[in-house]
């Protein structure tokens, strides 16, 4: 029920997507979840990326191509996957939590 309402919430907002971030991702970036409004220019999951990396070198480095892993709507996606209003991206990293930075 809560996941429905939620759903809908966003759905009623225009053009965001929630953006979840597990394990390291999320104690590196000091960050759990945001919402992220999309545009035409950014309507893949790698601009997505690439917009976040822009943030500065933690969020570089953190979400590095060769270890960023991530969903879409709890399914493992590609970088090329199009997003859509409402849709759930989950950030993960290969690294291990305890792996010097």
């Amino acid at each position: 029920m809560k996941k429905l309402f939620r759903n809908l919430l966003a759905a009623a907002r225009t053009n965001q997507v929630e953006v979840m971030y597990f394990g390291r991702a999320s104690e590196f970036l000091m960050m759990t979840s945001e919402r992220i409004e999309i545009s035409d220019e950014m309507n893949t999951l790698e601009k997505l990326l690439d917009g976040l990396r822009r943030r500065g070198n933690v969020w570089a480095y953190e979400l590095d191509r060769q270890h960023v892993v991530c969903t879409l709507n709890r399914k493992v996606a590609q970088s090329s996957d199009t997003l859509n209003a409402g849709d759930e991206v989950g950030i993960f990293s290969s690294k291990s939590l305890f792996a010097r930075t």
